[in-house]
């Protein structure tokens, strides 16, 4: 136990001292506290066209509770020529995220691995990522080689008869229905009932899906997860004696690069490197190199862009940056699902290739919904005057409006090409400032004033100034001048060959998922409605004394199962399992 704080006290320290490397070296074998990761996914046969629903949970394999050590998680499909052909990454709040993926028409029918890791899992062997068997159907294209059945031999697939899975519910509460047979298009309540007060301030998905009627891959419950989890004993701590360990993405998703000199005898150690996420809300950070010219920046906040300009602070021009790419997982020793199709199957998989047209056509009178996001507060606080254009004279450059408009600042002239912003420091004495100034256009450090200098300022919405010194990273600036333009997009015009310009993979965004109504005032009575997926629910709270939830049933006849996968606030896997019709 002692050891495992000393090791969160060193990772703690170097993000404190500003990390350049994605590693903490260790002269001797340590044990490191390890974490799991379940996925809770809607279902393992997928035909193109289709979405697979997924809520990640991330455990301590110690406590058994939900970590809250890393902030990103990251979910791969792999084939079974071991590559990888989908990768997303989820945001973690204590331990928890969600996300989706859609299977376009142009994904090859076979079978393939579900993947889900955090940073910190992948010191371990592949055995300690989460796997699970997904086959995929498209017959949308002919080749099926991958899925047909040898010739000659039994279906694998034959029907399968389906029974009520009681016995995978929690001892202490179940899942209650008004009735177990539904017609087309009615609602079904949903209770949950027993020791409740035992399941609060836990976190909890719910599905509610068609059964296959053929023997498809099966998937693990939270419960039965953790029951094999445990009986791996040797594998609870991972022991290492690697010099190098992937630290865990402790406040957000780390990404990393390193300068090179374009001069050999200039240095390449303690410089300053300033990253810019444009938009309406950005991101901006300054970090250090390494005296290998690496760095490391923290992504902590869920930002919108899928880009980031990267420069160095300082003499610029002199250095060529680039991104590392995160090695990729061997998946070489992966074994896989031997899922078949069978000419029997023909109806069933020319029924569920016309349903998914159809869902799909009419997708635009159901869509999901992005849950908002909280407002991120400059980080330069509040204590700013903000000066908005439209309720001044409109001056037709930056340089006259900082002339005619704003107070406290100002254009110093260095040379016949060269000028810089300068601004009053908000306390006495008014004597001339040490520092330049922080410039941001539309989120995007600009170090040449100049080039903004004669900016038309009828662009500009609005200029943000602040007064006082500011600390990023190591750098000070005294004072910040941000300019917001009336479109918010300056950095698509920007060329400064010293600003590099990298592509970045998002997290993604949290998602309202829509729940189809029928009755006297639904807009989409009129509609075909052949669900297959009747609620997808991925974030589900138990905060009542009885909790439940509703949803419709569709045109589309058969058993469903509602299921319920989660982890409760003391680290108890939860599963509940319901079987209902619809005739």
């Amino acid at each position: 136990m002692i050891r495992n704080i000393l090791i969160h006290i060193i990772i703690l320290s170097v993000f404190r001292l500003g990390i350049s490397q994605q590693y903490v070296v260790n002269q001797e074998a340590i044990e490191m506290p390890k974490e799991d990761v379940y996925i809770h996914h809607n279902t393992s046969l997928l035909f193109a066209g289709e979405y697979m629903y997924y809520t990640f949970y991330c455990t301590n394999s110690q406590t058994k509770n939900l970590s809250t050590l890393s902030k990103i998680g990251y979910i791969e499909l792999v084939s079974e020529d071991k590559k990888i052909v989908l990768k997303q990454k989820v945001k973690l709040e204590q331990g928890v995220g969600q996300g989706d993926f859609f299977l376009p028409i142009a994904i090859e029918s076979g079978n393939y691995k579900l993947i889900g890791y955090t940073q910190w899992m992948r010191n371990g062997a592949i055995s300690s990522l989460f796997q699970s068997d997904i086959s995929i159907i498209n017959p949308y294209r002919g080749n099926q080689k991958r899925i047909l059945s040898d010739s000659g031999k039994t279906a694998v697939n034959n029907p399968i008869k389906i029974s009520n899975p009681t016995h995978t519910n929690s001892n202490t509460i179940s899942f209650v229905t008004n009735k177990k047979d539904y017609k087309k298009r009615e609602k079904v309540a949903v209770h949950i009932k027993g020791d409740v007060d035992l399941y609060k301030q836990g976190h909890y998905s719910i599905s509610v899906r068609k059964i296959d009627t053929i023997n498809i891959p099966a998937r693990y419950s939270s419960k039965t997860y953790n029951r094999l989890k445990l009986n791996k004993t040797s594998d609870k701590k991972l022991k290492s004696s690697v010099n190098h360990i992937l630290i865990p993405e402790l406040r957000g998703e780390l990404i990393c690069g390193e300068i090179r000199s374009t001069i050999a005898t200039t240095a390449i150690h303690d410089k300053k490197v300033g990253i810019s996420i444009p938009g309406r809300e950005y991101e901006i950070k300054i970090v250090s190199t390494d005296t290998d010219g690496s760095f490391c920046f923290t992504l902590d906040k869920q930002y919108l862009g899928d880009t980031v300009f990267i420069q160095l602070i300082g003499n610029p021009e002199k250095y060529d940056i680039s991104l590392k790419e995160k090695q990729p997982i061997n998946y070489d020793d992966l074994m896989f699902h031997k899922f078949r199709i069978t000419p029997a199957m023909k109806k069933m998989i020319l029924d569920r290739s016309f349903y998914n047209q159809v869902q799909n056509a009419y997708f635009s009178l159901k869509p999901d919904t992005l849950v908002t996001l909280k407002k991120i507060k400059p980080f330069y606080g509040d204590q700013v005057t903000v000066f908005k254009l439209d309720d001044y004279t409109r001056f037709p450059t930056i340089k006259e409006t900082l002339v005619e408009v704003i107070n406290n600042a100002w254009i110093k002239k260095l040379s016949d090409e060269n000028s810089i912003f300068q601004v009053r420091y908000k306390y006495p004495p008014y004597n001339g400032p040490d520092h330049l100034p922080l410039v941001i256009v539309d989120g995007i450090i600009i170090q040449d004033h100049t080039k903004i200098i004669e900016y038309d300022a009828r662009k500009v919405k609005k200029i943000t100034l602040s007064r006082d010194k500011h600390f990023l990273g190591e750098q000070i600036f005294e004072g910040i001048l941000d300019f917001e333009t009336i479109d918010g997009d300056f950095y698509k015009t920007l060329d400064i060959d010293y600003i590099k310009k990298f592509q970045l993979s998002k997290t993604l965004p949290k998602k309202k998922y829509y729940n189809q109504y029928h009755g006297l005032n639904s807009k989409t009575d009129k509609t075909p409605d052949f669900r297959l997926q009747l609620l997808w629910e991925p974030d589900f709270k138990i905060n009542t004394i009885e909790p439940s939830f509703d949803f419709f049933t569709s045109d589309n006849t058969g058993t469903y199962e509602i299921v319920m996968e989660g982890y409760s606030n003391t680290g108890q896997p939860v599963s509940l399992r319901e079987l209902i019709t619809v005739n």
